[in-house]
């Protein structure tokens, strides 16, 4: 691997190899990092976190100095010092973006050697084009297989019906997988390491709480300008666990699925928010674009017609692995009784405006609609 696929791939073993040989631990790195020769380094580092905040490409620094191997794990310490789950967001999507355009450049036996060293992933070639030639037509297109365990470490993770393994050709525990979607793959694993994994960062030194505060400051002011619209109490405690789990997403700075993000906005616009107000929502996500949020949120407010599109029903969320009660994660008794997420806040709204807590009412004057 050369040094400049070092770079661009953080996650890689050599990588990884080559950034313990200079620091094993954090706080060498530090020490490291604050050395009057290598504040290059921080400095890079704090670019590195802030294009992720601006949502703009990453900038690969590449000065020939063994040191630029640890620009990657300097960013995150910073990102990690902050503390704001929002940032840690940001930062991995746009390390993700960076990772899947880069692999978009390589050979073949490099991506395939990258799963296979970094992830621990088998992953094998589909075969030649003369050799694909003679299976059914609709595996030909697909260049590589990996394994099942493999791909459900990350496809869940992208909701789209083509990432769901039942919607997938399965051949003896391997999933014929194209080039582009490996990438995805690589690019979402990486995403999830960064979004799952934390550092107990110490009290740092002078120059790298300097870097900090800048991106503190940053952070704050975009945060401060994407403040999300706060409902009522009242109006969500009466949201159902889907679109709940969906608003607390949105609100939080989570990049939602499409469909969810269409579910969120329909029910939002039924329920009587303004367009602007679900704009509001939406704006902490870190890919958020306001022309093109704006151009989505209007489409689904207003038809030919003027009625809006209706949010999904119960079966295309549960579909959608958008269900929390479906898949086990929460349990609400209203939900057998309705097959609609604005039925559910139809009865539960009017019980917060009764005060009604006591939920025995459904098995007496409601039939049940769905086994959950």
């Amino acid at each position: 691997m050369s040094m400049s696929q070092q770079l661009k791939y953080p996650f890689s073993v050599g990588t990884r190899k080559a950034a313990q040989k200079l620091a094993r631990d954090l706080r060498i790195l530090i020490s490291f990092v604050e050395s009057r020769t290598n504040t290059y380094i921080i400095e890079a580092a704090e670019k590195r976190v802030l294009a992720a905040l601006d949502q703009s490409e990453i900038p690969l620094v590449h000065t020939g100095e063994p040191g630029d191997v640890l620009i990657y794990p300097t960013a995150r310490l910073i990102v990690e010092k902050i503390g704001d789950p929002r940032l840690r967001e940001y930062q991995a999507e746009a390390e993700s973006k960076a990772v899947n355009k880069h692999l978009g450049k390589e050979k073949e036996g490099f991506v395939t050697n990258l799963c296979q060293s970094a992830f621990g992933w088998h992953v094998e070639s589909a075969g030649t084009i003369r050799e694909r030639a003679k299976l059914p037509i609709q595996l030909r297109t697909f260049e590589f297989k990996l394994r099942y365990e493999d791909f459900l470490e990350v496809a869940p993770a992208f909701h789209q019906s083509p990432w769901k393994l039942i919607n997938r050709y399965v051949d003896k525990g391997w999933v014929p997988v194209q080039r582009l979607e490996l990438n995805r793959l690589v690019s979402g694993k990486f995403k999830l390491l960064i979004l799952h994994s934390t550092l107990d960062v110490p009290t740092l030194p002078q120059r790298l709480t300097e870097s900090v505060q800048r991106v503190e400051t940053d952070l704050r002011g975009k945060i401060r300008t994407t403040t999300p619209v706060k409902l009522t109490g009242d109006a969500v405690s009466a949201f159902p666990p889907c679109i709940s789990n969906m608003h607390d997403d949105a609100t939080q700075g989570k990049n939602l699925s499409h469909e969810a993000r269409f579910a969120l906005a329909s029910f939002l616009l039924k329920i009587g928010m303004s367009e602007e107000e679900v704009l509001g929502v939406f704006k902490a996500a870190p890919d958020f674009v306001r022309g093109l949020a704006e151009y989505q949120v209007k489409h689904i407010a207003s038809k030919a017609a003027g009625e809006g599109y209706t949010p999904p029903g119960c079966s295309k969320l549960q579909g959608n692995s958008l269900c929390p009660v479906y898949l086990g994660t929460a349990k609400d008794p209203l939900c057998q009784y309705v097959q609609h997420p604005l039925a559910f806040y139809q009865t539960r709204a009017w019980e917060v405006s009764k005060g009604i807590d006591n939920h025995s009412w459904y098995a007496t004057k409601k039939r049940k609609r769905q086994s959950l």
